[in-house]
């Protein structure tokens, strides 16, 4: 179960990577949100790894006490309490924006919005993982979590 929602993110992942993943994923207490971010290619080749990592970085440790990691240093894979801390952290790091050029704001939109930013493209596609019982796990991507709208 866990492997197939892994697969289908990470289409081109290692075997070693595929069970990092599935191990920690299958870790999450029943109902408590995860979020897996996958890299934008284009937005890696715009600003480069560094920038990625870094970025993964402030959703792994937003809001956390002093070493303390959400993402078990995986840098794609985040578990959250609730749904409310989800959207507390991704609303913190989009408001005082700690990512620069991360969000990416729809272009029909960016004359209402003062961000600063022209970013072309947001940094990743996030997919929201539920585990809803033992046998059943919720899976989807949230398009609109790297957009500011």
């Amino acid at each position: 179960m866990f492997k197939n929602i892994v697969r289908n993110i990470f289409l081109e992942a290692e075997n070693a990577n595929v069970k990092k993943y599935v191990k920690q994923i299958s870790g999450a207490d029943k109902l408590d949100p995860i979020i897996v971010i996958k890299p934008n290619p284009t937005w890696v080749a715009n600003y480069g790894w560094i920038a990625y990592n870094n970025a993964m970085d402030q959703f792994a440790i937003y809001n956390l006490n002093n070493n303390q990691r959400r993402d078990k240093n995986s840098r794609c894979i985040f578990h959250f309490r609730d749904i409310q801390e989800l959207h507390t952290v991704q609303d913190g790091i989009c408001n005082r924006n700690l990512i620069p050029n991360g969000f990416h704001v729809p272009q029909g939109l960016q004359a209402n919005i003062a961000l600063g930013t022209n970013n072309p493209v947001p940094i990743g596609r996030a997919y929201l993982v539920i585990n809803l019982e033992i046998k059943k796990l919720e899976f989807l991507e949230d398009k609109k979590f790297f957009y500011v709208d």
